[in-house]
C-alpha cells in the first residue's frame, strides 16, 4: 500500500509540474509579456464588455468599458472633440486606462486631444510616427502639458482592459510612405467574442498583416478607413458576423466605397452605420453579443464630390475646465464668452467647453465675441 502511496505522490507532483511549464501568457524567457512595462495575465473575458461606436461624422472614436476600465480609441474630428468629451462624461468616465490613437489623421486624433486634456489616462497608445501638420502639433503640446509619454506597440502585444484583452495586430511595421499603413489596428477579445479596429488601414497593410499569418477573425468589424478598400481575401479571414461603419452623412469622399459594401452585402453581413443611426452601442458577455439598435442593413454607397483633404486651422475647444479656464466657449453658436458672462447662466452644458488661450485663434477658427460682455 505504501508502494502505491508514493507511486501516487509522484504522478501529483509531476502533474503540477507540467502544469507550471505550460503557464498561458509567458513569454519565451518564462516572463510575463507586457505593454509600456505592464504585465499582463491570462483574460478570462467572463466579465462583461460595452463597446461604443461614437457618431463623430467623418470619423473614427469608439468608447470601450469593462468591469470599471475604459478605453478610447482614436477620438473623431475636431468639430466633435467637444461631444466626445461630454459623451465621455455621461457615461461617468473619470479616468481612462488607454487612449489609444491608431494614427495622427485629423477625423482620428482631434477628439482625442480633448480627452487628453479632460481625464487622466494611464498609457497614450500611438503610432510611431511624427507629421507636420498643425492638429499633430496640437496633440504634442497637449502631451507635453499632460507629462504623457507615448507606448508604440508592436505585432503581437497584448494588454488587458477590465475582463477583455487587447491584441496588436497591425503595423507588421512601421515607415510606410501612406501613414494610414502605419495605423495601430487591434483585436479586443472578451471571452468567444472578438472585435476588429483597424485605423485607416488600407491594401498594404491588409496585405501584410495576412502575409503575417496574425489571426484577425472577429465577430464585429469596425470597416478599415470609414468603409474605404476592402479586399474579399481580407473580410474572409475575419469573417465577421456584423459590420459596423463609422463615417459622416453625406461626405465628400464617397465613403463608403461602392465595391467595399458590395462584399458586405453580397456576403448577407449585416450592417450597422453612424451615418444613418447614430451612435451604435453593443454589450458583450463573452458568450453572446447584444445591440441596442436594429442594423440599418443600409448598403447605399457614397458619392464622392471632392478631395476634402484641405487641413484648416485647429484649436482645442476644451483644453481646460471652469476654474482656469479664459474663456467660456458655446460651441453651437460659436460664441466666446467671459467666465463672468450673465448669458452663461441659461447655456446648456452639452454646448458649453472651457478654453485657455488666445481669443485671436479662437476668431480664426469661426467664433464670435458675446455682445453682452465684449470679452
Amino acid at each position: 500500500m505504501k508502494k502505491w502511496k508514493n507511486l501516487l505522490a509522484g504522478l501529483v507532483v509531476l502533474a503540477l509540474l507540467l502544469a507550471g511549464c505550460s503557464s498561458v501568457g509567458q513569454t519565451a524567457d518564462g516572463s510575463q509579456p507586457e505593454v509600456g512595462g505592464q504585465p499582463i495575465g491570462e483574460a478570462e473575458g467572463s466579465g462583461r464588455l460595452n463597446v461604443h461606436y461614437l457618431d463623430v461624422g467623418q470619423g473614427n472614436a469608439a468608447l470601450l468599458e469593462s468591469e470599471g476600465h475604459y478605453m478610447l480609441i482614436d477620438g473623431g474630428n475636431r468639430k466633435a472633440s467637444s461631444f466626445v468629451v461630454s459623451y465621455l462624461k455621461r457615461q461617468n468616465v473619470e479616468s481612462l486606462d488607454y487612449i489609444l490613437i491608431s494614427h495622427f489623421d485629423e477625423d482620428h486624433l482631434a477628439g482625442a486631444i480633448g480627452a487628453l486634456y479632460q481625464f487622466p489616462a494611464g498609457k497614450v497608445i500611438t503610432a510611431d510616427y511624427e507629421t507636420d501638420s498643425s492638429i499633430y502639433k496640437s496633440y504634442q503640446d497637449a502631451m507635453e502639458k499632460q507629462r504623457y509619454e507615448e507606448t508604440h506597440p508592436s505585432q503581437g502585444d497584448v494588454f488587458s482592459l477590465g475582463s477583455a484583452s487587447v491584441r496588436v495586430i497591425s503595423p507588421v511595421s512601421y515607415g510606410h510612405e501612406d501613414e494610414n499603413e502605419d495605423s495601430v489596428g487591434v483585436i479586443v477579445e472578451n471571452g468567444d467574442n472578438r472585435f476588429f479596429f483597424g485605423g485607416d488601414m488600407g491594401k498594404t497593410g491588409e496585405k501584410q498583416v495576412m502575409e503575417s499569418g496574425a489571426d484577425i477573425a472577429a465577430d464585429v468589424f469596425l470597416l478599415n478607413h470609414h468603409g474605404s478598400y476592402l479586399s474579399s481575401r481580407f473580410l474572409e479571414q475575419i469573417s465577421p458576423s456584423y459590420a459596423v461603419i463609422s463615417c459622416g452623412d453625406g461626405n465628400s469622399y464617397g465613403h463608403p466605397r461602392q465595391d467595399t459594401i458590395k462584399l458586405l452585402e453580397d456576403d448577407g453581413i449585416p450592417v450597422f452605420r453612424t451615418d444613418k443611426q447614430g451612435t451604435i452601442i453593443l454589450h458583450s458577455d463573452g458568450k453572446i453579443i447584444s445591440w441596442e439598435q436594429e442594423p440599418c442593413n443600409d448598403y447605399t454607397p457614397g458619392t464622392r464630390t471632392a478631395s476634402g483633404d484641405k487641413e484648416e486651422p485647429y484649436v482645442e475647444e476644451n483644453n481646460s475646465d471652469a476654474e482656469h479656464c479664459d474663456y467660456v466657449l458655446n460651441t453651437h453658436t460659436k460664441k466666446i464668452h467671459l467666465p463672468s458672462c450673465s448669458s452663461l447662466k441659461g447655456m446648456k452644458e452639452d454646448n458649453k467647453a472651457y478654453y485657455k488661450g488666445s481669443k485671436d485663434e479662437l476668431i480664426d477658427n469661426g467664433y464670435e465675441a458675446c455682445g453682452n460682455c465684449k470679452p
